[in-house]
């Protein structure tokens, strides 16, 4: 009977063809065979005939491998049988699913197995899945067909991330050694003992990606250990060390991109803000992603027809918690602990200031939370922070800070400080003061007090600091104490002169209208000043206070209180001679130039006083990242910062804060700069802050543990797979705004205008520029201006006698008064006539030349926009720095920024004459408004006329800007208090000492560079041994080796790695392709041996339980001849990092899920410890 071919429908649906073997020519190829795996069960009904009939055109009888094929049924005769038998072994069946690790599969989400199964995996003869050669360490995923024929069956194309496979020992060939302190000493080796089977998700800026690692091993004490472990990090040269991308903990990992944006605590920068913009950036990444996926998935719909079937998008994984964001950040410092401290305690200077301060104290939480009272920092003459300790008090408590310091100058040579600020204890009546026992050893040391500290002290006298006197008292207060420089002061009024009449069009001022424009930021920067001497200061000081008593203001309150004041006068007589500056010493530092109107103006710093500590203090609070901190994070987040505030100030006094490159990692610098001396000859980054070793002085919560006999344990954390009790969400930690306002080096407090009045109620007035185009007169068709009236005299000759001089000191101000004045006569008309226009043009052409300029507007956006991570400009195109935060105060949707009335002397005069006509407010068109509205009225009607008139405008250049209420208000209440001060002081017999010194001060200091510390500090460099580790394999054994084998005493010689992945590896270096040198010395080994080589073993490689099974059955044939057997070594307990014993019960070592609990470590036993933690929970 014929033979037909079988159709039978499988379980999935699909046809498939099944021909008998007699349907089959005698020499046509049997279709291949399937695995019992594939055969599915065959109970679905019988095809249709059309079916049927499609099928038989479509299929083929050579099927490919994997259409499942059914045997064919045995034949008769036995010479088919025995074909049958031999086509029945069949290959091994092929995987199901993607070729990945069993572990791999549970830790990739299911969108990454296929793409991470082709790229990095293929399987062996046996199915199983081994690396592809060629391997590298970061794989990106294929993306997805640019076009589509066909519907996504799945969405795992569009949400692929990236692979980073790390395995030092496989890819580099880098030699590595167990940690075990038996086999490190011995030189043991560690070899590969396949992949880990954690899968590690890796935080990024944008999304995750993955990371896996290898698994190492160790042949003697058979301890296993992870490639990303901190034991096999820490044998890597500082290359390969660099390229490892990220901070691991037991359950997530961060990317080094994403911590290096919480190392520097500024203004904007916060884990929350960190956590919010991550958010922000993962959600748009997961949305771009979607819309991809879904967009394609649209254009297979059909109009008209149900809706296809969609796989939705994976969802998208949340983002760790800011907590855990400030977890990886103190992770990340404490592994630069070592050198972090070795640069805080490489820190010297010849000036020292000390100062302390309480409010940071508040945000140590934990065990060690209301410990600490003070927080003291010592600095030196360039703003650098020699150090900074906890302390429950001060006193005999900073004793041995004191002694670290001067052992510090001691061992590395540097000369002792000549100079010390304090804020007290600065002299005795009797020997030595306290500050000067304290550094008993430095007998050259002057102790001196810090001026605005002794200036506060007089402040505590005064009634209130909002009177109206207390900033003149102050001022003068300061003007008893220093005098400035005669020939700095005379330079920089010459520039402010020659600037003010280049920009501004102002000539003639007299020397105390030049005083009022040096303002103290200005002294501070350009001029130099010395103390009077303490006799001089006494009576200055006497006859101020005799002046201001019994002085009030204009509510009858007295600026001082008299028996306050008396009392505090009487305590600080004796402290005038501990502000004097020591004779000799200059303070003073000149760090560069500017040139100004023309005059080449020094930039100098000073070292005076503990105003640099001040600044330091309004930092150091924003050191510690949001409200509290236990004692270890405390103490890394405070090294980090000191470490950083050291480099910046570092910098800026050698003069390099421009520099490009901006790293804080000293390890890095160091290594590189290694490298580029030997190859290049000279250092490609410089290194401002030179370390050298650690001098063991205790800093931070360190000091502050010593004084309570403890100790601060700090725990790097060697395995990242071990539980470390991070909790895997917190709640937002809240952050502490930053102040708005920073007090910089240029921020002395003791600075003091020169003029009499209070600095603060003056607003800067502006003018012309000289480029202006020049007054315009009358046309020729316009019309005759006529004789002005009476009232309107400005047109003529004024007599050369009369000189009217304004409050900014410019001529001509009688002339711009009575232009103001017609104009605001003229506010009730509906229009100018002629007439009008003919007598505003002859006020007009009266005025003098600056007041006819253009007017020059106050500048309102910052020359130097501040620097920091989130306060870059958008744009750097920009040709005026600011412009963007100026656009942001407009009035309104159309309208230009408000202008101060005082940009123009005319607009002030008008502004002036409305205030007198309108001192209250007034109903307008039966709504009442008030004062400033009202003047605002009539000078918005005074402008629209002037506007409105265009022969007005063709024959003047007349400019009335825009106001506001708040730019009027404003600056009519600074005029008031400015006046009503002068007033006030006017009938004060205060002392005018002489503003200038008489005698000239020495030559400024010239910036020393920074000398070698004689002590280096030693960074952890390992030698780069790529190319050296020696992989397992076959060896081939020499013929005489079967007979005596021969041992090398040696450690194992460096051998030419030969695994396949090696073969296509481009990172081995030249010196690893040379053949290694053979073993010189051998013996034979010990007669005791219980193995031995049998004939036709040579080259044989035996797996590791054959190894393991026939090494065991020698040991047991041994001891059954009595020969001795070498003691292998046991399992090594982990050791605990509190106490140092290993972590068992019998030591008193529990765990309990993922804490351990110590009870030499935390003095009390486990029953106790339990309570508690039960306590606690039911709380």
């Amino acid at each position: 009977m014929d033979s037909k071919p079988d159709f039978r429908r499988e379980n999935d649906g699909e046809l498939t063809l099944r021909a008998s073997p007699a349907a089959l020519a005698p020499d046509s190829p049997l279709p291949p065979r399937a695995s019992s795996k594939e055969r599915q069960p065959r109970k679905a009904p019988e095809p249709t005939d059309a079916e049927m009939l499609e099928c038989a055109m479509e299929v083929d009888v050579a099927a490919p491998p994997s259409a499942p094929a059914v045997p064919p049924a045995p034949p008769a005769t036995s010479r088919p049988r025995r074909k049958a038998t031999q086509r029945s072994e069949a290959p091994p069946a092929a995987p199901e699913g993607p070729v990945l690790p069993p572990s791999w599969k549970h830790h990739l989400p299911k969108e990454q197995h296929d793409w991470v199964s082709r790229a990095l995996f293929k399987s062996d003869k046996a199915g199983k899945a081994v690396l592809v050669d060629g391997l590298q360490m970061w794989w990106y995923p294929p993306p997805p067909p640019p076009v589509h024929h066909q519907p996504p069956s799945s969405p795992d194309a569009f949400f692929t991330r990236p692979f980073c496979l790390w395995m030092p020992y496989r890819m580099w060939a880098i030699k590595l050694l167990c940690k075990q302190a038996n086999c490190h000493r011995v030189g043991q080796h560690l070899t590969s003992c396949g992949l880990y089977k954690t899968v590690r998700r890796v935080l990024d800026i944008d999304g995750w990606y993955f990371m896996a690692t290898e698994y190492l091993e160790c042949h003697r004490c058979r301890k296993k250990v992870a490639g990303w472990s901190q034991d096999i990090l820490e044998q890597l040269d500082p290359a390969h060390r660099a390229r490892f991308p990220a901070i691991l903990t037991y359950r997530l990992s961060c990317d080094m991109k994403v911590v290096r944006l919480m190392r520097e605590r500024s203004l904007g920068n916060s884990t929350t803000m960190l956590y919010h913009k991550l958010r922000e950036q993962h959600s748009e990444a997961w949305m771009s992603r979607t819309l991809q996926y879904l967009a394609v998935c649209k254009k297979f719909q059909v109009p008209g027809v149900e809706v296809q079937h969609v796989v939705p998008p994976p969802p998208m994984v949340p983002i760790p918690s800011p907590h855990w964001l400030l977890t990886i950040h103190a992770r990340d410092v404490r592994t630069r602990i070592g050198e972090m401290k070795a640069r805080v305690t490489s820190i010297f200077g010849s000036i020292l200031k000390i100062h302390s301060t309480k409010k940071v104290v508040k945000k140590l939480a934990g065990a060690a939370a209301g410990t600490a009272a003070w927080v003291t920092n010592v600095g030196n003459e360039h703003g650098q922070i020699l150090m900074s300790v906890l302390t429950a008090h001060e006193g005999a408590g900073l004793l041995p800070m004191a002694a670290g310091l001067m052992g510090r100058y001691a061992d590395a040579g540097v000369p002792p400080p000549k100079l010390l600020y304090v804020d007290r204890d600065c002299c005795s009546g009797t020997g030595r003061s306290r500050a000067a026992a304290m550094f008993h050893k430095w007998e050259e040391l002057v102790v001196r007090l810090d001026v605005w500290h002794l200036m506060r002290r007089f402040a505590v006298g005064v009634t209130t600091d909002s009177h109206q006197l207390y900033g003149l008292f102050m001022a003068k207060l300061s003007a008893c104490i220093f005098e400035w420089d005669a020939a700095d002061v005379a330079r920089l009024r010459e520039a402010v002169e020659a600037e003010m009449e280049e920009k501004q069009g102002i000539v003639g001022l007299t020397e105390e209208q030049l005083n009022s424009k040096l303002t103290p930021k200005l002294l501070g920067r350009h001029c130099r000043r010395h103390t009077r001497g303490a006799q001089e200061t006494e009576e200055l000081i006497d006859q101020l206070l005799a002046a201001f008593r019994g002085v009030a203001d204009t509510m009858g309150i007295p600026l001082l209180d008299a028996e306050r004041m008396g009392a505090i006068w009487e305590t600080q007589r004796q402290h005038l001679s501990c502000v004097q500056d020591p004779p000799g010493l200059q303070l003073y530092t000149k760090t560069g130039q500017v040139t100004r109107g023309g005059v080449i103006l020094p930039v100098y710093r000073c070292a005076r006083g503990c105003t640099s500590l001040e600044s330091f203090h309004l930092h150091l609070n924003h050191f510690i990242p949001g409200t509290s901190a236990n004692a270890e994070n405390f103490q890394a987040y405070l090294l980090e910062g000191l470490v950083r505030w050291n480099e910046d100030h570092a910098a800026t006094a050698a003069d390099q804060a421009g520099q490009v490159l901006r790293c804080y990692s000293g390890h890095l610098q160091h290594s590189l700069n290694e490298l580029s001396q030997q190859l290049l000859g000279y250092k490609l980054v410089e290194d401002c802050t030179k370390p050298g070793e650690y001098t063991g002085e205790l800093i931070g919560v360190e000091y502050l543990y010593s004084q309570q006999c403890r100790e601060l344990r700090e725990d790097i954390g060697r395995d990242p797979d071990a539980p470390d009790g991070d909790p895997d969400d917190e709640p937002e930690c809240e952050e502490e705004p930053l102040p708005s306002r920073y007090l910089g080096d240029e921020g002395d407090l003791t600075f003091a205008p020169l003029t009499a009045t209070d600095p603060r109620h003056g607003l800067p007035v502006a003018r012309a520029e000289p480029e202006a185009p020049p007054s315009r007169a009358l046309s020729v068709d316009a019309p005759t201006a006529p004789a002005p009236p009476p009232s309107v005299g400005a047109t003529s000759v004024v007599d050369d006698a009369d000189v009217f001089r304004g409050p900014d000191g410019a001529l001509g101000y009688d002339r711009v008064v009575r232009l103001a004045r017609h104009l605001v006569e003229l506010r009730d008309e509906p229009c100018f006539s002629e007439r009008h226009v003919a007598d505003i043009v002859a006020l007009w052409n009266s005025l003098p030349e600056v007041d006819r300029q253009r007017v020059s507007y106050l500048a309102r956006h910052r020359e130097r926009l501040p620097e920091g991570q989130f306060k870059a400009s958008h744009s750097k195109a920009a040709v005026c720095s600011g412009t963007e935060s100026l656009k942001r105060s407009l009035l309104g949707q159309g309208t230009r920024p408000a202008q101060w009335p005082n940009a123009s002397r005319l607009v002030e005069a008008i502004c002036l004459e409305l205030c007198a006509i309108h001192p209250r407010g007034q109903k307008i068109a039966g709504v009442k408004v008030n004062r400033w509205a009202v003047i605002l009225h009539d000078y918005g009607r005074i402008r629209r006329m002037v506007l409105n008139s265009p022969a007005l405008m063709k024959a003047t250049a007349l400019q009335l800007f825009e106001i506001n209420q708040r730019t009027l208000s404003v600056w009519h209440n600074n005029l008031q208090k400015k006046q009503e001060l002068a007033v006030l002081a006017m009938e004060i017999p205060v002392p005018n000492p002489g503003l200038t010194a008489a005698i000239p001060l020495s030559e400024p200091r010239q910036r020393v560079p920074e000398p070698e510390h004689p002590k280096p500090f030693k960074y952890p460099s390992p030698l780069d041994l790529s190319g050296k580790a020696v992989r397992r394999g076959p060896r081939p054994v020499p013929a005489s080796a079967s007979a005596v084998p021969f041992t090398d005493i040696r450690p194992p010689p460096l051998q030419h790695p030969a695994p396949e992945s090696m073969a296509h590896s481009a990172s081995l270096p030249a010196a690893a392709m040379t053949p290694p040198p053979q073993p010189l010395h051998l013996i034979p080994p010990p007669p005791t041996h219980p193995t031995s080589l049998q004939p036709g073993q040579e080259g044989k490689v035996w797996s590791r339980t054959t190894e393991w099974r026939r090494r065991k059955a020698a040991e047991e044939s041994a001891k059954q001849r009595g020969v001795a057997v070498p003691t292998r070594l046991t399992h090594m307990h982990y050791k605990c990092s509190k106490c140092g014993q290993p972590k068992t019960k019998e030591f008193g070592h529990t765990r309990v899920h993922n804490t351990f609990f110590c009870a030499t470590a935390e003095g009390k036993t486990v029953d106790e410890w339990r309570a508690e933690q039960s306590k606690g929970t039911k709380d």
